[in-house]
């Protein structure tokens, strides 16, 4: 595992907690509606930017892998 792949472990790693704590925050202060609104927000942009990136990396490496192999 080379420095890119480990960051890219730990991001989606940290976007998996983002997400919790969004959650957390939302349920927590759920009488105030600015912070169940931010912290919605919050998730919300965390979930999208986890779907794109990290949901996607296992057909990437099995493509580059394929690629590699010449098949």
């Amino acid at each position: 595992m080379n420095t890119a792949e480990r960051l890219h472990r730990r991001r989606c790693i940290g976007l998996r907690v983002a997400v919790v704590f969004a959650v957390f925050l939302a349920v927590l202060n759920r009488d105030d509606w600015a912070i169940v609104a931010v912290a919605a927000v919050g998730g919300l942009v965390a979930v999208v930017a986890y779907w794109r990136d990290c949901r996607g990396s296992r057909s990437k490496t099995t493509q580059s892998d394929t690629h590699s192999r010449g098949l």
